[in-house]
């Protein structure tokens, strides 16, 4: 009888390595300014310190992890200062793409495609990695359909970022801003044509995250979740 053969997973070691440790990191199995044990957690992946190293890069690249100023590696704790600056940068880049897709004759169409990156965020039932997803994906491609490369990826620069003020808030505060009606007004602004009306919409919709984020570095953090998924050794082995 023949027997099923899982799909080769075509990624490197090192990609999947990363992979992992940006879940963790998601799902609270890492909080926000906790060191990582390189030993333990190479012994852990089944990986060489060598290869844990180079895969780290990406994160630390993408601003989820950062040096400490001694040759360890933790988690980025976004500060106020950070938090305020995020969203001004923010604020500016995805104004701006809002007003330039608003001004353009097929902006009917460019909002329609805005609404059906949003569907999954109607699902109450998605975890959390993929509800952090979902949101980044609709800001991206909002800058995106411009066609500005440099807006869309400057904006891109800002990602790990602003991942880790959602993980710092945890699944229980955050998951209830990444909602399908905080984001469809967005849409419904650019399809209107007015501009005024879009600015405003997005400068509140800027305006009110900074505000409850920040108001997140008062709060006490939240105890750590359960990792995304157990560590397979299938899942790094180096055959």
């Amino acid at each position: 009888m023949a027997r099923d053969i899982a799909p080769f997973d075509k990624r490197t070691l090192r990609q999947r390595c990363t992979t992992h440790v940006r879940d963790l990191i998601i799902m609270g199995g890492m909080r926000p300014g906790e060191h990582l044990i390189e030993t333990r957690l190479a012994v852990d992946l089944g990986v060489s310190r060598g290869t844990l190293r180079e895969a780290l890069r990406p994160l630390e690249i993408e601003g989820l992890l950062v040096d400490d100023g001694r040759g360890h590696m933790l988690v980025r704790d976004m500060t106020a200062a950070e938090i305020r600056e995020v969203f001004e940068v923010r604020g500016a880049l995805e104004t701006l793409a809002a007003t330039l897709l608003a001004a353009r004759s097929d902006r009917g169409d460019t909002s329609d495609q805005l609404r059906a990156v949003l569907e999954p965020l109607r699902d109450e039932t998605l975890d959390f990695a993929t509800q952090i997803e979902a949101d980044l994906r609709f800001h991206e491609v909002l800058c995106q359909l411009t066609g500005n490369n440099t807006l869309r990826r400057a904006w891109q620069q800002l990602i790990g970022q602003i991942e880790m003020m959602i993980v710092a808030a945890g699944p229980l505060v955050a998951a209830n801003r990444m909602r399908y009606a905080e984001h469809v007004v967005i849409a419904d602004a650019i399809a209107s044509g007015d501009l005024a009306s879009v600015r405003q919409v997005v400068g509140a919709h800027m305006d009110e995250f900074a505000t409850k984020y920040l108001m997140d570095k008062e709060l006490t953090p939240e105890p750590p979740l359960a990792p995304a998924r157990a560590h397979r050794a299938s899942d790094f082995d180096r055959t």
